[in-house]
Formats: structure tokens, C-alpha cells, sequence
């Protein structure tokens, strides 16, 4: 089964902190698109608050973005036990 490679888009934070702004993104130009919006709000609208991502709960205050990352998604797997079955 071929899985999909899917974008994810966060923002780094003056306070050392980060937070997702996109997750599961389709292709590179979306995840683009958004973090060229998080970037424009970082730039004019320093003293705006803006939510990260829908029904997150996470507001940031747009001078406090430090830098905006768009990265391919780490896939997810199910811990594996080790081969030569010990646990420790």
C-alpha cells in the first residue's frame, strides 16, 4: 500500500515554543500558500492575534513569530518491539 506524502506547516515562536498552523496538507503549493499567510502576518499585522488553526484553542500574537517551516510529514508508525525480544 503506497501512502501519500502529505505537508505540514508550523510556526516558530520568540518564547523558544512552536505550533502547527497546517497539518495532513496535500501538496507543497497549499502548505506554500499558508505559510506565505502566516509570513504576511508576521510582517503587517504585528500586533494582531490570530488563531494557529481552527478550533485550536493556540493564539499567537503576530510579532511574536520568529520563523515559518514547511516540512514533508514524518509518517506515524506503532512502536515495534525490539527484534531479539527484550524489552529493556
Amino acid at each position: 500500500m503506497a501512502t501519500s506524502v502529505t505537508h505540514e506547516v508550523w510556526i516558530e515562536l520568540c518564547s523558544g515554543g512552536r505550533a502547527f498552523v497546517g497539518q495532513e496538507i496535500a501538496t507543497r503549493a497549499e502548505a506554500s500558500a499558508i505559510a506565505n499567510t502566516w509570513i504576511r502576518i508576521a510582517r503587517d499585522e504585528p500586533d494582531g492575534m490570530h488563531e494557529t488553526m481552527t478550533g485550536s484553542g493556540i493564539v499567537v500574537r503576530g510579532s511574536a513569530i520568529v520563523a515559518v517551516r514547511v516540512q514533508k510529514e514524518v509518517p506515524r508508525r506503532p512502536l515495534a518491539p525490539p527484534r531479539d525480544g527484550s524489552w529493556l
